[in-house]
């Protein structure tokens, strides 16, 4: 059954992909996508959030609050917030073997319809978790306008988490296919803020 509820959507994907796909062999970059994001999955599971799919180079996360007593919204962002910095103690640890990555982040609150869908057919069948509408959409717009190591996130999400992390303001921005300019921010990191000041 699909309900419709609040959710954070968190999309992540891996900063320069392409060109990274084209400077390893293919065994190679598919080790470092899973070396990195299995760490993420543990992080994504202590935050309370569900992996909704993998694409090659990316992952896509809903948080709900029926899931934990903290706001979503704050899960999500504690979550990205881990991921990146996980992202760079990794880039140390696996220096020389793979060349460093940094990712690109959106996070949006909103209304999804969620639930379970069933994937392929016969044998191959499968269920998984997802969440649709324009809340996930937007989520994925924003992590495409991220520069890599930055987490973007919406106006709701913003003023959940205001409380608990320093914004900056980007202005208004119009993304493809959003038929409304929508004011985003970015999430500054803790101990980054000082040097801004």
């Amino acid at each position: 059954m699909k309900k419709t509820v609040e959710v954070s959507v968190v999309f992540l994907d891996i900063a320069g992909y392409t060109k990274l796909s084209e400077q390893l062999e293919a065994r190679k970059l598919n080790q470092l996508v899973q070396t990195y994001f299995l760490t993420f999955l543990e992080i994504i599971q202590n935050q309370h959030g569900d992996v909704n799919e993998t694409a090659g180079d990316g992952l896509m996360v809903i948080f709900q609050s029926d899931r934990s007593a903290t706001d979503h919204a704050l899960n999500a962002t504690r979550a990205a917030f881990a991921i990146h910095q996980r992202t760079a103690s990794l880039n140390e640890e696996y220096g020389g073997i793979f060349p460093p990555i940094q990712l690109h982040t959106g996070i949006n609150t909103g209304e999804a319809l969620v639930g379970a869908t069933k994937l392929g057919t016969g044998a191959g069948q499968r269920w998984t978790f997802t969440a649709t509408g324009p809340t996930t959409n937007v989520a994925a717009r924003f992590a495409g306008s991220a520069q890599g190591g930055e987490i973007v996130v919406g106006p709701t999400t913003a003023e959940r988490i205001r409380a608990y992390f320093v914004l900056e303001s980007l202005g208004e921005k119009t993304f493809k296919n959003v038929s409304q300019p929508i004011h985003v921010y970015r999430v500054i990191p803790p101990g980054i803020y000082e040097k801004i000041v």
